[in-house]
Order: structure tokens, then sequence, then C-alpha cells
């Protein structure tokens, strides 16, 4: 897909720090700190790890900071049973298909929001194509800046869309409050997983050395230097 260079950042206390100007192609090597979501002041996260969600679509592109995310599959295989999808031979395998949800409070995503109202509304013609029917989800799971996990999921949809009201269990209603938040399913056509720990492990630095015939050649010498007769 071809996106535009349109950047729509959520409010509500949320900051968006970049620190490259497109996200087209981001190379992974320098994936720490390209993106921090930070959620609102308070909510607290063990060890500080918190999500934040890139969503590319066609007309543009969104930053949001996700307060729940789960994995609900992806990861493995299935085969098919003929109940599953009548086109298909029984028996054959193939692989899981990607879904996972998430939960964030409600905020300015008017592409997100699009993207959940076209799905509900044409849900009924599962083959009709409109505008926010496929787009691109980017995860990214970092702590202080330093990304150390991200899902790239691709041609994904909203299967599943809600609002709900939250609060603290153990506060009550004189506690903290209460959290509005959106609630989302998504299922997508394909993930790729990324590991940039392992990636910058993998990048060798070579040292600048001079070779043996390089001090043979005394046109490269230093001034008041000399070979000896």
């Amino acid at each position: 897909m071809n996106y535009k260079n349109v950047i729509t950042m959520t409010t509500l206390s949320v900051i968006a720090v970049f620190t490259i100007a497109s996200f087209a192609g981001y190379d992974v090597s320098n994936i720490d700190a390209e993106l921090v979501s930070v959620q609102p002041e308070k909510f607290v996260f063990v060890e500080k790890i918190t999500t934040t969600a890139l969503f590319e679509f066609r007309d543009g592109t969104e930053i949001v900071p996700i307060q729940q995310f789960t994995q609900t599959s992806g990861f493995g295989t299935k085969t098919q049973t003929g109940a599953d999808d009548p086109r298909a031979p029984s028996g054959k395998t193939s692989r899981q298909t990607p879904t996972f949800t998430l939960e964030k409070i409600v905020g300015s995503t008017p592409y997100l929001y699009e993207a959940a109202d076209q799905a509900q509304k044409y849900q009924m013609n599962s083959g009709m194509e409109y505008p926010y029917k496929f787009f691109d989800v980017t995860i990214f799971v970092a702590v202080d800046g330093d990304v150390l996990r991200s899902f790239d999921y691709r041609d994904c949809k909203v299967t599943s869309y809600a609002v709900a009201t939250r609060s603290d269990n153990e506060e009550g209603y004189t506690g903290k409050g209460f959290a509005v938040v959106d609630q989302f399913t998504f299922e997508c056509g394909g993930y790729e997983s990324v590991n940039p720990a392992m990636d910058k492990l993998k990048i060798v630095e070579h040292a600048e050395t001079i070779s043996s015939s390089d001090l043979r050649s005394t046109d490269k010498w230093e001034p008041g230097f000399f070979k000896q007769p």
C-alpha cells in the first residue's frame, strides 16, 4: 500500500516523540527510540514496559499508546477440517491466522475509528471492498524509549469493537477514578516479529587498520620519516 506522510497524533496528555521523519521502510537496527508514546501519568506499568501502536492507513498514519495488548493467534499451525472453510481440502495444514486485541483510552484516532465504523457498516458483505478495510499495524514494546520487541502486522482489519468503562477494583468508586476505553480485535493477513537486541548482536564492526602494503609505500609516510638505505 502507498501511504501519505500524514501523522495524526492522539491528545489526552499523549506525546509522540519521533527521531525519523518518515515511517516508510524504517531500519530495524535503528528502531530504538524511534517512537515513544507517553502513557497517562496515573497508569502504572511493571518495569515501565509500555506498548505503542503505529496504524498505517491509505489516507494517513496514527500513533497511539496502548494500555493492553494481547496476541490471540498467529504462532503455530492449523489443520483444515472442511467446516473451517468448505472451499479448502480437509486435512490441509496452514499457518494460524494472526489475530490480536488491544485496549486504549478513548482518544483522537479518526482513521482507526473510521476503520471500525466501516467494518461494522459492511460486515454483512464480507466480499465487499471499502476504503478502510485493510491497513498495517506495528506494535512496539518498549521501556524508556528502547524497543525490546515489535510486531509488524500486515493487511489487518477490525473484527470487533466496543467502548467500555474500567475502574480500579481495589480502590472502588472513590479512588483513582474511571477509564473509558476502546476495545478492538484485529485479524491480519500475516505478521513478522522483530528482535532488536539480536539484530544488534549481528552487526559486526570493522576496525580501521593499516595493511602491510600501505607500510611499504613511502609516499604514505608522515613527514620526518624516511626509509633506511
